[in-house]
């Protein structure tokens, strides 16, 4: 029974759960490795091992080998996914959890809440385990298409902004001489250097490049480290 396992919860973010249920539905492996998950999410294996597999035993899609079980095939079928979820939260959760939070629209600061003093974590980790049973309880394939992409759920605006300059555009001149502007060649000259002096206090926009780059809480580190791998390609910015 649920209520008598150990308190500790799996934890999967949503978008590497549909990602992978997405490879699935094109294929099913038969055998989940280590080396499939990195393969198959763009991550290291130790990461792999440490975040996904474990959640994936715990779920029952696959056994200790690794091979997918039936619920893996129920899983990939849109038909019979709500099921699933509902199977899973029954197997894997407790009833006080299921009876206290048992509708899509519960508070997501509540579950926790919760999640923080059954299993007595920390903030971080309890996000997590309500994020993974809020995702179950949805039972949302609609939330599969955040997640249509291979590569880690980002977004990025840049903001360009031409900074009003410190001085305003030198008024324009004459196209007829001044009376001042008359003279010995020399006063010509020195006139002339006026001129090329005042070009250079003339206009002079300054450019600020505002780059603002929002990252997914489901994304792993190795994701993390490939978006600013990935910046650094892209915009080599020069001090």
């Amino acid at each position: 029974m649920a209520d008598d396992k150990k308190k500790g919860y799996p934890k999967i973010p949503r978008n590497n759960w549909f990602l992978l249920r997405e490879k699935f539905k094109q294929r099913t492996p038969e055998r989940v490795s280590p080396s499939y998950i990195a393969t198959a999410l763009a991550m290291g294996e130790a990461s792999a091992s440490a975040n996904i597999i474990p959640p994936l035993r715990a779920f029952g899609l696959i056994d200790e080998a690794g091979k997918p079980s039936d619920l893996a095939y129920d899983w990939r079928d849109d038909r019979k996914y709500a099921e699933v979820c509902k199977t899973i939260l029954e197997a894997t959760y407790p009833q006080e959890l299921r009876d206290l939070f048992h509708s899509a629209d519960v508070d997501f600061k509540d579950v926790s809440t919760w999640f923080a003093r059954s299993a007595k974590v920390g903030e971080s980790a309890a996000r997590g385990y309500a994020a993974t049973y809020m995702m179950l309880l949805e039972a949302d394939l609609a939330k599969a298409k955040e997640a249509g992409s291979a590569k880690p759920r980002t977004t990025a605006s840049t903001t360009v902004r031409a900074a009003t300059p410190a001085k305003s555009a030198a008024p324009a001149r004459s196209a007829k001489p001044s009376v001042e502007q008359k003279g010995t060649a020399g006063d010509r000259g020195h006139g002339q250097n006026d001129e090329g002096d005042n070009s250079k206090r003339g206009f002079s926009p300054q450019l600020h490049v505002d780059i603002q780059i929002h990252i997914s809480p489901d994304s792993s580190p190795e994701q993390i480290d490939k978006i600013f791998e990935s910046m650094a390609k892209h915009l080599p910015l020069k001090g």
